[in-house]
């Protein structure tokens, strides 16, 4: 085993070096400064100091607050640096880590926990950005242990809601006033959506689809089924009453089952099997399905132009997912921040990051609102009056502030929590609800109640065997909570 991780790290390696010698002006190491090895991280000429930023989120998320920054502070120059899309920065990162060459500022990887940079000595407390009397500024959950904060100390600056990730239904509105179907005739419930699904596909003479999504984007299997499972069986998912995982729920057969039947029945798009998140997209935009379920981001990426897709704002529209007995859906959510940016603990400027910081919280959020990604982790109504990116940009918030339910969190209770989730993720088998969910979609099983509960034993054989390697130090009696009520927000 020992031999197999040290050729991983060594392939790693290799390829953070070939992505070096290829990936031109985006690329960390061509930002290097006198001393090769800074990351940027040199004086220009006189007295100007270079700090830089890694970003592998959208481009241009930065733009506006670097450029009134530099405006404000001429001898300090913020270094941007776009790397690829997430996932694909991962020998980067990872070759970044290990050099202890990380750069000023980044857009933490997801490759990587916050215990675990933090556990490596990696990060900077960033406590004199966000000291505990303004943490009510910020929405429900942002400073967590374990999330945004390890031992009582804060380690990022939060970008993005913690509400980022929840899901809904986005619809072509030229597909429905082609079908004759008006936008107030959307079914809210499971049933009602199947029929009405069946309709389109009939009017349309088997041309178009109602629904599509991507299965292929795991991310997107898991948020689906957990949202979905939870109206009908809230304890789902790490059931805090009795601290052990429970994926073998009523909930989670039937949002398989459920979707199961969409496929079979022609209500589902046959792509969706082996489209990502980028072929729904297309698939809708192009008018070949009428709904599509995606992240509360779907918005921004429908208004962007892609070749002959333009797509306006007049032509989509946004609801709510459709749910078993027609009531809201919902995740759970331990906390933290939808994304964020970290400082490297060796960081040559700490000042300097500092003033960048201060600024930062100042203007960002406004410039996230302008995207229309997503709602910023600062409460929106604190930003002050601000024009929404596009029409349906308030019902995307609404949705989202009722499409997650905050969690206890082990964290918070104690301390050596963090290591034993460590060893816990460690343990993990390779399957989850969202590998079981595909297979049974495109019939490669069958047997749905005896996976869902190997998974079930497998996370919590996972478990037990991390907390017997605490030395007592945290038991399954810290993962139970008595007065967690399954569905409602924790507020203990």
């Amino acid at each position: 085993m020992k031999r197999t991780i040290g050729l991983i790290m060594i392939m790693l390696l290799l390829a953070g070096a070939i992505l070096a010698g290829c990936s031109g002006s985006n690329n960390p190491s061509d930002q290097k400064g006198d001393s090769g090895s800074d990351n940027g991280n040199n004086a220009d000429s006189g007295n100007k100091v270079t700090i830089t930023l890694w970003n592998r989120i959208a481009t241009d998320m930065f733009d506006n607050v670097i450029a009134g920054f530099e405006e404000e502070n001429p001898n300090i120059n913020v270094k941007l640096v776009n790397l690829p899309q997430a996932g694909q920065d991962v020998a980067q990162f990872q070759a970044a880590i290990t050099s202890d060459e990380l750069p000023d500022l980044f857009v933490r990887p997801t490759t990587y926990s916050l215990t675990q940079l933090v556990g490596l000595g990696k990060l900077h407390s960033l406590d004199d950005i966000f000291p505990e009397s303004i943490h009510d500024q910020y929405t429900a959950g942002t400073f967590t242990e374990g999330m945004t904060m390890v031992d009582g100390k804060v380690y990022v600056f939060p970008l993005f809601s913690s509400l980022h990730g929840s899901l809904m239904m986005y619809y072509n509105k030229n597909v429905l006033n082609e079908l004759g179907i008006a936008e107030s005739d959307i079914p809210k419930t499971w049933d009602e959506f199947r029929v009405f699904g069946k309709e389109i596909y009939d009017k349309s003479g088997g041309q178009k689809y109602a629904l599509t999504f991507g299965a292929m984007t795991n991310y997107m299997d898991n948020y689906l089924l957990n949202q979905l499972s939870a109206p009908i069986s809230p304890e789902t998912g790490m059931n805090y009453s009795s601290g052990r995982y429970e994926w073998n729920t009523a909930g989670m057969k039937e949002t398989m089952n459920y979707f199961k039947q969409l496929y079979d029945e022609k209500v589902l798009h046959p792509s969706t099997i082996d489209s990502d998140t980028g072929k729904a997209y297309s698939l809708m935009k192009s008018g070949q399905v009428a709904f599509m379920i995606q992240g509360n981001w779907g918005g921004d990426y429908l208004t962007t132009d892609e070749g002959d897709n333009v797509f306006t704002t007049d032509e989509w529209g946004v609801v709510p997912l459709p749910t078993k007995d027609g009531g809201p859906s919902f995740q759970y959510f331990e906390g933290g921040a939808g994304e964020s940016v970290s400082v490297a603990h060796n960081t040559k400027h700490w000042e300097e990051v500092k003033l960048f910081l201060e600024y930062l919280k100042e203007h960002i959020y406004t410039d996230i609102v302008s995207t229309g990604s997503t709602l910023p982790s600062k409460k929106i109504e604190l930003l002050g009056d601000i024009e929404s990116p596009f029409p349906q940009y308030d019902t995307i918030g609404e949705i989202m502030l009722q499409s997650k339910v905050l969690t206890p969190s082990v964290y918070k209770r104690s301390p050596d929590a963090t290591e034993v989730m460590k060893q816990f993720q460690s343990y993990l088998p390779r399957e989850n609800v969202g590998t079981i969910f595909l297979a049974y979609l495109t019939g490669q099983i069958d047997n749905l109640d005896q996976l869902l509960q190997q998974l079930t034993d497998d996370y919590n054989r996972a478990l037990d065997k991390a907390i017997g390697e605490s030395g007592g130090k945290i038991t399954r009696e810290d993962f139970i909570f008595s007065d967690w009520v399954p569905g409602k927000p924790y507020e203990g």
